[in-house]
């Protein structure tokens, strides 16, 4: 897909479920405006980086283009990102606008890029099979034209979308064409449910090579789920990647309002855990409606909260 043929990121995903939305999401572009850059260093591959990488991806609303969703959610917490999560389908450009604006703004790019198994002839074993070569070093070719240094996850949440062989075997393919067409910047993240990490099977899905392993977790408490709190959500994927000595990347985070408070306290104790968990090398907050209200500023004191957490030296200039 080219940038004049994105898909409207925001203003059907009211309606959509979470999944849903993640397949059909896809990135828009405008021209880049200028935001002040906050030095946040570079991460490293294994745990004890000195870097905690702070960002989110912010859903467009009311007719919001997503650059402007990006800066007015910036300016409400008062500082810029490090990262923006950026969701694509198999057939979106990587570098595309949207994408260009947030580096030439200063933000470094997490691209979630999803190859659904499901239907199309089982993209999965197409791209394991060769079929998808061309596309895929077009991709490459791009991203190492750009020079960006980047986050890399390929079909972010495979459990529910094929078998861990064949994601195995789509994700190596996809990884070894990127190393021969050259691209070096970019660190490579395999993402996976909190809830795989909490059920024991999180190996099954593990390829060959990545830099490090990523998690997507919600509290939707209120929204046909129980309250979970923030170590409980993400405890088992921060163990089970300090077992490999591998960084964790927090790719989805989101919370629910469940009470006055219990939402702005949810993310103080995220603020004040990840201080203890070395392990952790990014956090991105999912700042969307989807199958529920995440927006972090669904109520004002959990604005505040995420407002403490952006002014806290520790996810401005590391540790």
């Amino acid at each position: 897909m080219h940038d004049h043929d994105h898909a409207d990121v925001g203003r059907n995903a009211r309606a959509l479920d979470r999944r849903d939305f993640l397949k059909r999401s896809a990135a828009v572009g405008a021209a880049a405006v200028g935001l002040s850059v906050f030095g946040l260093g570079e991460t490293s591959s294994f745990a004890g980086t000195s870097t905690r990488w702070w960002g989110a991806l912010a859903q467009p609303k009311s007719g919001q283009d997503p650059w402007d969703a990006v800066r007015a959610l910036e300016q409400k917490v008062g500082r810029q990102f490090g990262t923006i999560h950026h969701r694509f389908p198999w057939t979106n450009d990587l570098v595309n606008k949207f994408t260009r604006w947030g580096v030439e703004t200063g933000h470094r790019p997490i691209l979630a890029w999803n190859g659904n198994s499901k239907g199309g002839g089982n993209l999965w074993n197409s791209i394991a099979s060769g079929n998808q070569d061309g596309w895929i070093e077009n991709q490459a070719r791009a991203l190492r034209g750009a020079g960006w240094s980047t986050f890399l996850t390929f079909h972010k949440e495979p459990e529910r979308e094929g078998t861990p062989a064949a994601f195995r075997a789509a994700y190596d393919r996809v990884h070894r064409i990127f190393d021969n067409v050259g691209v070096t910047n970019a660190k490579w993240i395999v993402t996976l449910t909190a809830a795989t990490y909490n059920a024991g099977t999180a190996a099954q899905w593990l390829p060959s090579r990545y830099d490090l392993l990523g998690v997507d977790g919600y509290c939707r408490a209120g929204c046909g789920a129980d309250w979970k709190g923030f170590t409980e959500t993400f405890g088992a994927a921060r163990s089970f990647a300090r077992a490999r000595g591998k960084g964790l990347y927090m790719v989805e985070v989101g919370c629910t309002e469940s009470g006055a408070g219990k939402k702005a306290a949810w993310i103080d104790n995220a603020r004040e855990t990840l201080k203890q968990w070395p392990e952790v090398v990014g956090f991105s907050y999912n700042h969307e409606r989807t199958d529920c209200n995440y927006y972090v500023d669904s109520s004002t004191s959990a604005l505040g909260a995420f407002r403490r957490m952006g002014a806290d030296s520790y996810y401005l200039k590391g540790r």
